[in-house]
């Protein structure tokens, strides 16, 4: 393995597969109510945290159709496939429940697990992705511990535009994607929908399927072509109007709305389908000036998320060995708001406060057949079961304060107070509110303008999710504990000339009461177990050139070690690989070609099965993208592009059964 890879990455480095964008068309802009206020330079001097930003030329030009594809090139981001068939992320080794992922500063999840399928969520109106590691802002409240993931839509600009894409691949795949966005008066408005369906992923052509992981006999019964279960159906809707009276004040209106129905790739024996999977969110948002030093946000939501998930086991050679019910209904919402204010006083001082509320309801019903009743151990009858009803009410109050103390030095300080309050459950609630105290501190110094170096640390809880506190069939604890680190950080950040861009940190992260679901003589329950230590280093080098060429390196050492109480001794952490390497190249032909090329090299991951630690190989995956650009006038333009993922075809997986192999997609789209 290791010859091949070496191969392929002295390929990487001599083929001229890149290209520079010209700027986002001005016609659009940055939806920039979705997010906590910076002023000024804030966020390119002073900084105390590692921040990457993900910018819609790159989205353009990596082919990647969703969020979750859209982060795997952030260091310090793994994505992966779970269970359900969902994309999870790991950000410095903490899962999606302890990443707070917003969508214009509106949480992006489903009640009871506190998470949500990231492959679900379209780049169609996306601007831009803003991923903030480490000591985030308090005013984002619990549930941070690993950071914040900020997606941020876009809004219409002066001139009108409008785009259609279409585009093509194997198994029937097929996306159609419209946008529009205008101004009007002290009005603007986007709006975009899109329908993407496909029949599923081929799998690699090298994959065996008598082999012992995942082949046919095994948990994932696979005997390779297209993958089972792998096939979606997805509609989207996103709309967003803004009022814009004067530079002083802004009010925003947005609606996003999506429409799914999806196999889960079959994992664990289990041959499930979500035949309905729907989720949206309402968002009103305003912002106003008040002084030159004082500033009010306001923001309202709500989140409405329902999915309906079956059995669908249809022959002998794909039935459920364990059947844990034949349909399972799940109807969800989520209802908060914020208000922040921010103080600003010059160079001096930028004081920051902030109250937020939020209401977790989740509602279950299950449908048992005869097969179920072995799997949920007599505390349930065969028929439709009782509906379940839970909710929560989470409540945060956050201050800080980023103090210039000399003209190169400024400080940081701030705490929030975050409360989690059990307010309904199902046979009723046995558990107190928990309160808790989050501090943090940083310091950065600008040795220059284009060099800062900078350090924090910060107290960050997660606390336990609804499933874990109440599910009966993946072993509920209402007696859990919250799940806190201390995280340490430093880095640097310097910018040579305009050439070269090095950014470079380093992080440790100490976990108590990590919450962990053991089985125990055949019996699931999350636990809170020990301790977790978590360290390692992020790099990401970008180099532009005056010859079209762009380069991008980024690389993630981590080590996570969790400490086994009864053995009194620190294992490897599942899933998270030591290193992970990404490669970017770009380039621009005079005669309007562009050429994109990606790689990620992820390494050798641990899997345990049972007590049995398992290896998993490391794996190198690369994508390529081009694009001609014709224009026809000077309002009217099409690009024709083509785009091949993992085009080495490299056969791999990461625990959760094999992915997807060599693809091609051809399309078009057609800008006015």
């Amino acid at each position: 393995m290791a010859g091949r890879v070496l191969f392929y990455l002295i390929f990487l480095l001599v083929i001229p597969a890149s290209l520079v964008l010209a700027e986002e068309n001005q016609t659009t802009q940055v939806f920039d109510l979705g997010q906590v206020l910076v002023t000024g330079d804030s966020e390119k001097t002073g900084s105390m945290t590692t921040t990457d930003v993900i910018f819609i030329e790159d989205i353009k030009m990596q082919g990647v159709k969703t969020v979750a594809q859209a982060l795997e090139y952030v260091p310090g981001v793994d994505i992966q496939i779970g269970n359900k068939g969902q994309a999870t992320l790991r950000v410095r080794g903490f899962n999606q429940n302890g990443v707070k992922v917003l969508i214009d500063g509106v949480p992006a999840h489903e009640s009871y697990f506190g998470s949500l399928d990231l492959g679900q969520i379209s780049i169609d109106s996306i601007a831009r992705i803003k991923v903030i590691k480490g000591a985030s802002s308090v005013l984002y409240g619990p549930n941070t511990m690993g950071g914040v993931i900020n997606i941020i839509t876009k809004k219409g600009g002066e001139k009108p535009c409008t785009s259609l894409t279409t585009s093509f691949g194997e198994n029937n795949t097929r996306n159609y994607i419209f946008n529009h966005g205008a101004s009007v008066g002290n009005f603007n408005y986007w709006i975009s929908g899109s329908h993407r369906t496909t029949d599923g992923f081929e799998l690699s052509d090298r994959f065996d399927p008598n082999n012992p992981r995942t082949g046919l006999g095994t948990d994932f019964n696979e005997d390779g072509g297209t993958r089972d279960l792998s096939y979606f159906t997805e509609n989207t809707f996103n709309s967003k109007i803004g009022y814009e009276y004067d530079n002083n004040s802004k009010l925003y209106l947005s609606f996003n709305y999506q429409q799914n129905k999806k196999g889960c790739p079959t994992e664990d024996s289990r041959y499930w389908e979500f035949n309905k999977w729907n989720h949206w969110h309402v968002n009103l948002v305003g912002e106003h000036d008040f002084t030159d030093i004082l500033t009010l946000k306001a923001r309202v939501y709500y989140v409405d998320h329902e999915d309906t998930l079956e059995d669908v086991s249809w022959d002998a050679d794909h039935t459920t060995s364990k059947k844990w019910f034949e349909q399972s209904v799940w109807d969800d919402y989520t209802l908060g708001g914020e208000l922040q204010a921010y103080l600003d006083f010059g160079n001096a001082s930028l004081v920051k406060i902030g109250v937020s509320y939020m209401k977790d309801n989740h509602v279950q019903q299950d449908y048992y057949d005869a097969a179920t009743l072995s799997v949920v151990r007599g505390w349930a009858s065969e028929g439709l079961q009782p509906a379940e009803e839970y909710e929560i009410d989470v409540y945060s109050y956050g201050i800080e304060d980023k103090i210039r103390v000399f003209d190169r030095v400024t400080l940081n300080a701030g705490v929030s107070f975050d409360v989690h309050d059990p307010v309904k459950a199902y046979g009723g609630v046995d558990r107190d509110k928990t309160e808790v105290w989050n501090p943090q501190a940083g310091i950065a110094f600008d040795i220059t303008r284009d060099f800062n170096i900078y350090a924090s640390v910060a107290k960050k809880t997660r606390f336990p999710q609804m499933g874990e506190l109440y599910s009966n069939l993946a072993g509920g604890n209402k007696s859990l504990k919250p799940q806190k680190t201390i995280a340490y950080e430093i880095g640097l950040k310097k910018q040579f000339n305009d050439v070269m861009n090095l950014s470079l940190a380093g992080f440790f992260n100490d976990v108590e009461d990590r919450i962990v679901c053991e089985t125990v003589s055949g019996t699931k329950q999350y636990v809170n177990k020990g301790e977790t230590e978590t360290k390692g280093l992020e790099a990401q080098l970008d180099i532009t050139t005056p010859w079209n060429l762009d380069i991008g390196l980024g690389y993630t050492y981590l080590v996570s070690k969790d400490k086994d109480d009864a053995a009194s001794a620190w294992a490897d952490s599942e899933y998270i690989p030591e290193h992970k390497a990404t490669l970017n190249v770009r380039y621009a032909f005079d005669f309007g070609l562009t050429a994109a090329f990606q790689s990620v090299y992820t390494g050798e991951q641990i899997e345990y099965d049972g007590s049995n630690k398992v290896k998993i190989d490391d794996f190198l995956v690369c994508n390529a993208k081009l694009i001609q650009n014709i224009p026809f006038s000077e309002k009217l333009t099409t690009d024709l592009f083509i785009e091949v993922k993992n085009m080495f075809d490299e056969n791999y997986e990461e625990g959760h059964g094999p992915t997807p192999g060599r693809s091609f997609l051809i399309g078009m789209t057609l800008s006015f």
